[in-house]
């Protein structure tokens, strides 16, 4: 299958990329800046299957130019984290953060959906999170975003069974797992601001502690489930790793007042 992968220079869907090529499918893998590209290129020269392209979700142009590929699945997994209090969040930040996870994304997927709507075949799989379903504190706008994505996928998924189309749309909803995007979201989520300045050392601390302790240092088990979710020829609604995560997410939605 052709298989294009966005947000691909690293991490989860960098190994996801490498596993499917393994697997023998063709893949297009994509990052956000021409700089990101070049290295990734450097990395996977060895791959005959993998082509490496410069794709910013948040440029039509980009968008548009994903259409020549005419791709029989797009995983959409590009993202960005934003941290901070829901008091002080600065409101461009937001925008930017709904921008790039909702938005873009949305406009991506709509654009590969409708080609694949009208050949009747492909599969979409969309990167979520269980922090669209488990509210983070000081991460407020994260968990918002992926809620979103989430809310959104599902319900393509019921309207695409009314439409009796052979295109099917899955959900990946990760938990913690050690890509330096934890790092990166944790370190920036209580800078600046008033009204939590004397808490924020010990939050940082206890959070910095859960995530040193909570995080998955192997990718493997989320890389399995999206496999799964590309491969299943009947593809579940949606894919959870690891287990503990998904039980804990599984938990919360039965007993949250």
């Amino acid at each position: 299958m052709k298989i294009l992968i966005t947000g691909a220079a690293s991490g989860i869907a960098y190994l996801t990329s490498l596993t499917l090529a393994e697997r023998g499918h063709e893949v297009y893998l994509t990052c956000h800046t021409k700089k990101e590209a070049d290295n990734v290129k450097e990395k996977v020269k060895d791959y005959k299957n993998i082509t490496v392209m410069k794709v910013d979700i948040t440029k039509e142009e980009d968008r548009q130019k994903v259409l020549d590929l005419n791709v029989d699945v797009l995983y959409n997994h590009a993202a960005t984290g934003l941290g901070g209090s829901i008091i002080e969040a600065d409101m461009d930040k937001v925008r930017e953060n709904f921008e790039v996870n909702v938005f873009s994304s949305f406009r991506l997927l709509q654009l590969v959906l409708r080609q694949m709507v009208d050949k009747d075949s492909g599969r979409i799989v969309v990167m979520s999170s269980i922090a669209g379903t488990i509210p983070i504190p000081f991460g407020g706008v994260y968990s918002a975003t992926k809620a979103s994505v989430t809310m959104i996928t599902k319900s393509l998924q019921k309207e695409l069974f009314f439409m009796g189309t052979n295109v099917k749309v899955a959900i990946i909803e990760p938990g913690l797992y050690h890509t330096g995007f934890n790092q990166v979201f944790l370190d920036n989520k209580y800078d600046g601001g008033k009204y939590f300045e004397d808490i924020k050392k010990e939050l940082y601390n206890v959070e910095h502690f859960l995530f040193k302790i909570g995080e998955k240092k192997q990718l493997d088990s989320i890389v399995v489930q999206i496999i799964r979710a590309i491969e299943d020829e009947k593809p579940k609604s949606a894919y959870r790793a690891p287990l503990s995560y998904a039980l804990l997410g599984r938990l919360y939605s039965i007993f949250r007042k």
